[in-house]
């Protein structure tokens, strides 16, 4: 086995299914009730011949996201990060991190030594899912949580995939008073917003409408 399977199967699967994700290989996957996704994705990255260096991150992707996203293609397709709405890095304490005197985008990176330091990043990794990573993940899976975190730090540690109108756009128009929704899609209309988008969210909202009567 690849000695970074090894440190996923021995020390993240434990936690991520204690949390009621599944894994399909390197990808864990929780879905809420409502459809909507997050995914946990561990990448490796062939940077450095002495260690195994790999990236942790992972993926919000409200349903209304995804069926926009691919609204030609069929229905059954399932939901992956490719439709996320915001990401997030899950970064590596000093112990465990590739560069960790780094402070720009290499900061991210994980990494170990076959087999003196596996078990170590391997226990760091846990520890920060567990701790950090994964409970802030089952919060983001709640609309209102996801608008209110990519609202206060848009572009800190969580990274917004829109722009602000349309993202709240897509977080409330399920759920919110369709007025105010479609006050919304009104504004983005003006500011410019992709057209298809608009006839879309009008098109949902209108849906929604007839099925509240």
């Amino acid at each position: 086995m690849n000695p970074l399977d090894t440190l996923i199967k021995q020390h993240v699967v434990p936690v991520m299914k204690a949390a009621g994700f599944t894994k399909k290989g390197r990808i864990f996957r929780r879905a809420a009730p409502n459809g909507d996704h997050v995914f946990l994705h561990i990448d490796a990255n062939l940077v450095d011949p002495d260690k195994f260096v790999f990236e942790v991150s992972f993926w919000m992707v409200p349903l209304p996201n995804w069926e926009f996203a691919y609204r030609n293609l069929p229905k059954t397709l399932t939901p992956n990060a490719s439709g996320a709405l915001a990401t997030c890095k899950v970064i590596p304490p000093d112990v465990a991190a590739h560069q960790p005197e780094e402070e720009g985008y290499f900061r991210s990176r994980w990494a170990f030594a076959e087999p003196d330091t596996r078990d170590l990043c391997g226990r760091e990794l846990a520890r920060v899912l567990a701790e950090d990573a994964v409970p802030w993940m089952v919060r983001l899976l709640d609309r209102r949580t996801l608008l209110a975190e990519t609202r206060t730090n848009p572009n800190g540690e969580l990274v917004r995939l829109g722009n602000d109108t349309t993202s709240e756009i897509l977080l409330r128009i399920d759920d919110d008073p369709i007025g105010d929704v479609s006050a919304l899609v009104d504004k983005a209309e003006a500011d410019g917003a992709f057209p298809p988008f608009v006839d879309w969210a009008r098109i949902r909202l209108a849906r929604r409408a007839a099925e509240e009567v």
